[in-house]
């Protein structure tokens, strides 16, 4: 039997993304443009591509600006959106804990709205039902693990370790890097903490009683665009046909611009050139990230631009 993916979601829509300011100041980083859509429009085309049809969104950090950006690729995918506002930031265990009664009473999926994937969905929830798992992480085999984190992963898909903590386990494990996708059953819901995170408390609590905690290792695209550079490169990744994710295809040269844009003075090359962008001076603009309603001025190279700031990257 090929089970279908839950039709409930959740993305995590609430960091304050401190690591991509000053550009964060202005959008908060599951809306920051990739190829000229929002980050988390990314995650929506991931979860329909799996047969997700509801989809619950947390907000803090600029709240008001996450409906209004991420309602028409909702719409556009057949999905409803909720979008519940915290007053003060719960982190991801108090943000899924309080989305609870919009998540639908069964297994549901979580998605972390600030970075880029498109992971094997449907395969992740076949395995968590098949184990009748508590908790389904989506792990990658990454040298950064050791460095953001490890998780380890057992032969028949168990996750046993995390962070290094406790006795080794008895057989060899693969250590893991934890990609911010993961499925769970409604009825961890008295091990989700009121504030704080999901992995250093309701994992850690599930692994010190024995549960079931299960993972999948995935190969798929996956991008942290925690950092300017990183930002920047998966954008030119994008615009160069190098990463391959649902809903998205290249453009002709590598090169996107939006509505209402006058680059006939420039040459462009890998470059995304939001709406209503503005284009001065003369020369190339080549690998930069322009905003909408942002100002480029030309020659420009590798550098992002949004309407306040600026931001060059080596």
């Amino acid at each position: 039997m090929r089970y279908r993916a839950a039709v409930h979601a959740m993305v995590l829509c609430a960091g304050l993304g401190t690591r991509l300011r000053p550009l964060t100041d202005e959008r908060p980083k599951p809306l920051v443009p990739v190829g000229a859509r929002p980050l988390a429009a990314f995650a929506l085309d991931a979860l329909a591509r799996h047969g997700v049809r509801h989809v619950v969104a947390n907000a803090h950090h600029l709240a008001e600006q996450v409906e209004p950006a991420l309602r028409p690729y909702a719409d556009a995918r057949g999905m409803s959106l909720t979008v519940l506002r915290e007053e003060t930031i719960l982190g991801t265990g108090g943000g899924i804990r309080n989305a609870l009664p919009h998540l639908g009473g069964g297994d549901f999926v979580v998605f972390n709205g600030d970075v880029l994937s498109a992971p094997d969905l449907t395969r992740a929830v076949a395995h968590h039902r098949a184990t009748g798992a508590r908790m389904t992480m989506v792990l990658r085999e990454d040298p950064r693990a050791e460095r953001a984190g490890v998780i380890e992963l057992t032969a028949d898909g168990r996750v046993v370790r995390m962070l290094n903590e406790g006795p080794a386990w008895s057989a060899p494990t693969t250590r893991c890097l934890f990609s911010g996708v993961y499925v769970l059953s409604s009825a961890v819901g008295p091990d989700l903490p009121d504030e704080g995170c999901v992995v250093r408390h309701t994992l850690r609590r599930l692994l010190a009683r024995g549960e079931r905690v299960s993972g999948v290792i995935d190969d798929g695209p996956w991008y942290d665009l925690g950092t300017p550079q990183a930002y920047l490169d998966a954008n030119l990744a994008l615009l160069r046909g190098e990463i391959s994710l649902p809903g998205w295809s290249a453009p002709t040269g590598a090169v996107l611009v939006g509505r209402n844009v006058d680059a006939s003075n420039v040459t462009l090359a890998d470059s995304v050139l939001g709406d209503d962008a503005r284009v001065t001076g003369r020369g190339a603009v080549r690998a930069c990230v322009v905003w909408d309603g942002a100002t480029v001025e030309a020659p420009s190279e590798r550098v992002i631009l949004s309407r306040h700031h600026r931001v060059v990257v080596p």
